[in-house]
């Protein structure tokens, strides 16, 4: 009987390594996927700031495709997000552009402070971010890809 009862529990322990494991993590119902069924020849982000204080500031996105893919969604960048227009289709290759403006967060002041306690609430300031997070559907299904080399461009300032 001990016999049977080991080759049993080696059968399950066995059939746990065996599962299929989703390496894309899904958020709401959004799947990431690694290899996008598309070619990206270039991606570019120029930074701009508006002439004035209440018109903000924000990024342009071009994004150079080998081949039209007429489903992209939307981009994502440091917490702002845009929708992707397709600006001119050439022999081999498309390009779209989005323009996305940053959300406008009021800055607190740092409070600077021998006691730690009295520091409580300070906010890091923001980071570049390396990632930009491209959202399309393929086959009528929600996916992301996270893309990481873009080429960053001299921002645009207007006066």
């Amino acid at each position: 009987m001990k016999p049977l009862l080991y080759v049993v529990i080696l059968v399950l322990l066995s059939t746990c390594s065996t599962a299929v494991r989703t390496s894309s993590p899904t958020v709401m119902g959004i799947v990431q996927v690694e290899k996008p069924p598309f070619t990206i020849i270039e991606l570019s982000l120029t930074p701009w700031a508006a002439g004035r204080e209440e018109g903000g500031t924000g990024y342009l996105f071009e994004l150079t495709l080998t081949e039209p893919f007429t489903i992209l969604d939307s981009v994502t960048y440091m917490d702002n997000s845009a929708v992707w227009k397709q600006n001119s289709m050439q022999v081999g290759k498309t390009l779209y552009t989005a323009n996305m403006q940053e959300k406008s967060t009021p800055q607190k002041e740092l409070v600077l402070d021998g006691d730690p306690i009295k520091e409580y609430g300070n906010t890091p300031p923001n980071r570049v971010s390396d990632q930009v997070a491209i959202f399309y559907r393929y086959r009528n299904k929600p996916q992301v890809y996270i893309h990481t080399k873009f080429q960053r461009k001299e921002p645009l300032l207007y006066m």
